[in-house]
């Protein structure tokens, strides 16, 4: 397919970052993207790389299907599977540790035993999500190379220099790439930091759900039984988790729960406890308690709020890093996250101040959409 050349550099702006991959695939659609093989260079605090618990496979093949079921956290592998992008270099700040820096080949596919999405990933990002399947039980598979950059303020720090040398190689490699960039990269809250805080809640949901990671040590074929037994597992404790806390929610106590789970009710039933002293049970959101609670793996979501020098500080590595790559991305998309509350939101407009200057001073033929803002009309 013979690509359309653009004498503009489109900045489209959301709120909600799985609102942007509406305007990738218009842009594919007008021939400016190629069909398939993208390469998308994703500056944020967190991956995005999760997959949908609802979506059918076929459904990635349909956008307006897809676009109903995607949300921020999983917008992006339902386009790998779809084939429009095959190579993601995520772009994170220094305080993120979801996954280790470094590149990662695996794939997408089909579980050949119950037919939902899965990837060949051994981290414990999918493994304690139940997405993990050894590539021999997938079908229909779509390969995906992730880079993970974890960059900070000294950009030519020796420990940086090789990875950054893989998204060179790689941007290197391809005539078109997307830059996108979430504004809560430069300063993220965790939103569930502070939920029922006087009840000490966040260090009490931390110890109940967080997840133990397969031991680095094991050899490959060891790690393969693991991440299947420890996947099923997680995915087990979640569900009963979920069973408690939903009857929670309709109930005034456990006293009569009956259902899986019963070896979490000691840890459950003192987290009511705690709770219940200081919050009216008419203001306690027993669900929202179970979603803080299972954002928890062997890491936890990152919180930090920059100061205004860590901010410049990032702002300048980015530069330097868009500097060193040393070609102009077809398409930008931009999220604000800020109405969920992962980019400061007594910050945002000051990032998003400095985010743009930076791209009309680096790409000075940019077109900028606040594409948020007619949302808003």
């Amino acid at each position: 397919m013979k690509l359309r050349v653009l004498n503009h550099i489109p900045v489209h702006i959301e709120e909600d970052h799985n609102e942007v991959l509406k305007h990738i695939y218009k842009n594919i659609g007008a021939k400016y993207l190629p069909l398939e093989n993208n390469t998308l260079v994703h500056f944020d605090s967190h991956p995005d790389l999760l997959i949908p618990k609802d979506l059918k496979p076929d459904e990635c093949y349909d956008k307006y299907l897809l676009f109903d079921k995607i949300s921020i956290e999983n917008w992006i592998l339902p386009g790998v599977f779809a084939g429009l992008f095959s190579t993601i270099i995520w772009v994170c700040p220094p305080w993120s540790n979801q996954i280790k820096p470094g590149v990662y080949n695996f794939t997408i596919g089909c579980d050949k035993k119950n037919g939902s999405l899965g990837v060949s990933c051994l981290e414990s990002y999918y493994i304690s999500e139940g997405l993990y399947k050894p590539q021999t039980k997938l079908d229909r598979e779509r390969e995906i190379r992730l880079i993970v950059l974890r960059l900070d303020e000294n950009i030519q720090h020796l420990d940086l220099k090789d990875c950054i040398q893989n998204v060179k190689d790689q941007i290197d490699e391809v005539e078109h790439f997307i830059l996108d960039i979430d504004l809560d990269f430069y300063s993220t809250l965790n939103p569930f930091v502070d939920l029922y805080k006087d009840a000490n809640l966040y260090a009490q949901l931390k110890e109940l759900y967080t997840y133990q990671p397969i031991p680095e040590h094991l050899e490959f074929g060891e790690k393969i039984r693991l991440g299947e037994e420890y996947g099923e597992a997680r995915q087990t404790m979640l569900q009963s988790l979920e069973s408690i806390f939903t009857f929670l929610s309709q109930n005034e106590s456990l006293d009569r729960y009956e259902g899986p789970g019963e070896e979490y009710l000691p840890k459950v039933s003192r987290i009511v406890e705690s709770v219940g002293k200081h919050y009216p049970r008419a203001d306690i959101d027993w669900i929202q308690v179970h979603n803080a609670g299972s954002t928890f793996d062997d890491s936890e979501l990152p919180h930090h709020i920059s100061s205004k020098q860590e901010m410049m500080a990032l702002l300048s590595s980015t530069e330097k890093l868009l500097d060193y790559l040393a070609k102009s991305p077809t398409v930008i998309t931009v999220a604000r996250s800020s109405q969920d509350d992962y980019c400061p939101p007594f910050q945002v407009e000051e990032i998003q101040s400095s985010v743009l200057s930076l791209l009309q001073m680096k790409y000075p033929n940019v077109k900028i959409h606040f594409n948020y803002q007619e949302d808003e009309e």
